[in-house]
């Protein structure tokens, strides 16, 4: 078994006016995946995705090749964390404890009620089936699959767009067919919902807006 917790450290200047160097250590994943890939996390965290035949060597020369990508994604990452960390401040003048608390309640009820619907919708259109449904708080993940067909939606999408709520939805329910992030995968999500591309960039640019 491949030591999931390998990393690889990538040496780059910032951009000016910024003149000290900086690393920006990847963390590598193997799993049973066809190809090389690589994603930024919400928290900024950058993952090397590879086959489990998959070399630390060719992982750290495909991370060279898209050193430009990696640092450019990293970047905006940041100014987003940095935008929501100052969205938080504001927010806390505005609730207090007990406001907030009851806001999330009223949310989290709301999400029980809207998340087996169109699970259950979605799950009758592709011809498969789960097992429960779990209402979640992540800070970083917005829904997930188990492999005992436990599907868990993140309540803060009750903030977002009803259309990118149901991306979500059929982004978990394919896992039901295809436990990967193949091209078979997207296929499956795209005949769902062709405009999928739309939701899942909405989510990616405003996801860290979606507090209370």
């Amino acid at each position: 078994m491949k030591d999931l917790k390998q990393t690889y450290t990538l040496h780059y200047h910032l951009r000016e006016p910024y003149p000290h160097k900086e690393d920006i250590v990847c963390t590598l994943k193997w799993s049973d995946r066809r190809s090389y890939g690589i994603s930024i996390e919400a928290t900024g965290e950058v993952m090397l995705h590879l086959p489990l035949s998959g070399s630390v060597r060719d992982a750290a020369r495909m991370a060279e090749e898209k050193r430009g990508w990696i640092i450019e994604k990293v970047l905006m990452q940041r100014q987003r964390l940095e935008e929501a960390q100052k969205k938080e401040a504001q927010r806390d003048k505005c609730y207090t404890p007990e406001q907030r608390s009851a806001l999330e309640k009223r949310y989290r009820e709301a999400a029980k009620e809207y998340f087996p619907k169109r699970a259950a919708y979605y799950a009758y259109l592709l011809g498969v089936s789960y097992d429960r449904i779990r209402i979640a708080g992540q800070k970083t993940r917005w829904g997930s699959c188990s492999s005992n067909k436990t599907l868990s939606f993140n309540w803060k999408l009750m903030l977002a767009p009803p259309k990118v709520l149901d991306y979500v939805v059929v982004h978990e329910i394919c896992h039901l067919r295809e436990m990967n992030h193949s091209p078979r995968f997207w296929a499956l999500v795209e005949s769902l919902m062709p405009d999928y591309k739309q939701q899942r960039k909405w989510l990616k640019e405003n996801g860290h807006t979606l507090e209370l």
